[in-house]
């Protein structure tokens, strides 16, 4: 989390992907409960990340009765953003689902005045994300979707994210005179 102060930002180093995966509907309430069969807790990460993709392509093949072909995560991103496995593109549109009402989660609970999606995964597939239910999912808080309606996101495409945060701090806390 970044916390704007007059013309100084202060980094909040947490850990929101381990908050409690909340399920939006009855697909997710399967997916979450199949989960809980393996692990004592879903959490948002569990699903939501690179390595949670192959969980929810599982678990929604489980659901539907689709029969899969085990794969590798790299395969299974490949096939679901350039489209060449309908079920894996499926998937990838859950997953951005989720990823929307989680974002959104996060905004209302943290009062964020804009979101920022980092990392390397978000802008292989930004195309998928737009047309996917993430927006209408990150805006769908009942009596709040006014309000989230008016929070902006934006993804980095930097490359190298983290370095550029590194490097931004590391120059804001020292004085080069």
């Amino acid at each position: 989390m970044l916390v704007r102060q007059g013309d100084r930002d202060t980094v909040i180093e947490t850990e929101g992907g381990h908050i409690g995966f909340a399920p939006f509907d009855r697909v997710e309430q399967e997916i979450a409960r199949r989960l809980l069969g393996r692990f004592l807790r879903v959490s948002v990460e569990r699903l939501v990340s690179g390595p949670g993709f192959l969980m929810v392509y599982e678990g929604l093949a489980a659901i539907e009765g689709h029969a899969i072909v085990p794969v590798d995560d790299r395969t299974l991103w490949t096939k679901a953003i350039d489209g060449s496995d309908t079920f894996a593109r499926a998937a990838l549109e859950r997953f951005c689902a989720m990823l929307g009402s989680a974002l959104g989660d996060y905004a209302l609970a943290q009062g964020a005045q804009g979101v920022v999606i980092a990392g390397g995964l978000v802008p292989r597939f930004i195309d998928v994300l737009k047309a996917s239910p993430f927006l209408s999912r990150f805006q769908a808080k009942g009596r709040f979707e006014t309000m989230m309606q008016t929070i902006p996101i934006f993804v980095c495409t930097h490359p190298e994210p983290g370095l550029l945060g590194a490097a931004t701090s590391l120059l804001e806390g020292h004085d080069h005179a």
